[in-house]
């Protein structure tokens, strides 16, 4: 009786969450819910935009972690997915491809992509400001959400319209 009484308040079996596969990686698994949860909060678009900037504010933080050496964030972005378990990065001049860890489930409704895919956009967007010295777009040419094996970024040439004369304020 003494043994039925205890598995009533819990001593006996583990419960089902304790059952369940403990291998679970658990950033993997914040980053699902995080992907699940923000589209319904913010919109698809917003959670795009939101990763975009985390990946963007990564490489303000390296640059700063290595006293503004831009000559060394390609090597900091890579050590920085590889010790977060994040996937490869390989970034060249004009593209960066990665294989990621983190979440590829698309967004709903957004344009193409996961948040694994907004956030190294932002990441290859600020990277190149920093070593080129100016603004470039940058698009995904491959993904992983619609069945290529990494995803790969490539700079789109931004046009700029120059002011003419009567278009120029004094």
């Amino acid at each position: 009786m003494l043994g039925q009484d205890a598995n009533i308040i819990g001593e006996g079996p583990e419960p089902h969450y304790a059952r369940q596969k403990k291998d679970k990686d658990p950033s993997n698994n914040l980053i699902e819910t995080l992907q699940t949860i923000l589209p319904n909060i913010l919109g698809p678009i917003g959670a795009a935009v939101l990763f975009y900037h985390l990946g963007a504010r990564l490489v303000d933080n390296l640059l700063e972690k290595h006293n503004g050496e831009a000559s060394v964030l390609k090597e900091a972005i890579a050590v920085f997915f590889a010790e977060n378990n994040l996937g490869r990065v390989k970034i060249e001049d004009s593209r960066c491809i990665s294989s990621l860890t983190i979440s590829k489930k698309p967004l709903p409704l957004a344009e193409g992509g996961s948040i694994g895919c907004y956030f190294v956009r932002g990441v290859f967007q600020r990277y190149l400001k920093y070593v080129k010295g100016f603004d470039v777009e940058v698009e995904e040419s491959h993904c992983v959400t619609k069945g290529s094996s990494v995803c790969e970024f490539m700079i789109k040439e931004v046009k700029r319209i120059e002011a003419t004369g009567s278009d120029r304020r004094t």
